[in-house]
């Protein structure tokens, strides 16, 4: 092996070549992105906090339901079974069909559990929350450790004359016409108070009992969005009872 390498040092010598005198050095690689796609798409509260400048246009236009004496006598009847406390109220009015006709100040969504605060519903929606509390929410206590039982229901708004996700531009909110009620916290006896949060993979009680009243939701209101939805519901549950085409149920 050495002669050979002599010989053809030799031979590259005499054709006038040079041998390398180092190896090749390599070319390091462009360190690779671990950005997925999804990643490098930058969510709307992103895009909203990218153009603080954006100011409101004139609200768009929403129509509420027409209430009927027989269908609020109805709806009232129905409350009453339920063991809920209300008021009628006087009919709110605001811009572009924002307001109630006939307003309803609920205390207590059931005979022991309180609704606050001061709240400005349809009948309609608070017997969809009422329905839920009794079927669903109550139940769902049952099954928490230890003697626990619902003592209050905490909501971050009712009524309220805005649009969708508080956002300067797009549709006005179901909250517009009373249509919706968002949920922020239930409070117990025999436990510590359980916020709205998101909880996936704590797999604990805590994120079962969140699951259940989230899902049950969808079967007494149209629309249920919650943490993971978007950003803006990470904090409550959002319930309203928008009318759909074909009754159409969005539940996320």
């Amino acid at each position: 092996m050495h002669r050979t390498f002599m010989i053809l040092a030799v031979f590259l010598m005499l054709t006038g070549m040079d041998l390398p005198q180092d190896p090749p050095v390599p070319v390091p690689k462009p360190e690779q992105s671990t950005e997925t796609p999804e990643s490098k798409v930058r969510s709307p509260a992103m895009r909203e906090q990218a153009s603080p400048d954006q100011s409101p246009g004139p609200l768009p236009d929403i129509s509420a339901p027409a209430d009927s004496e027989t269908g609020l006598a109805s709806c009232e009847a129905e409350l009453r079974k339920l063991g809920v406390t209300y008021e009628r109220l006087e009919p709110l009015s605001g811009e572009n069909g924002c307001g109630i006709n006939t307003p309803y100040a609920v205390t207590k969504i059931a005979s022991s559990v309180v609704l606050r605060p001061a709240t400005q519903l349809r009948c309609e929606t608070a017997l969809a929350l009422a329905q839920w509390v009794g079927t669903v929410v109550i139940p769902a206590t049952s099954a928490l450790p230890g003697d626990v039982s619902l003592n209050a229901i905490n909501h971050g708004s009712a009524y309220v004359c805005r649009r969708r996700n508080n956002r300067a531009t797009g549709k006005l909110s179901e909250h517009s016409i009373g249509n919706a009620i968002d949920i922020v916290n239930y409070e117990f006896a025999g436990r510590k108070p359980l916020g709205i949060s998101p909880r996936s993979g704590d797999g604990n009680f805590e994120e079962a009992f969140q699951r259940a009243v989230r899902a049950g939701g969808c079967l007494h209101f149209t629309t249920v969005l919650g943490p993971g939805a978007n950003a803006s519901h990470d904090n409550h549950l959002h319930l309203d009872i928008a009318k759909r085409n074909h009754g159409y149920r969005l539940c996320q």
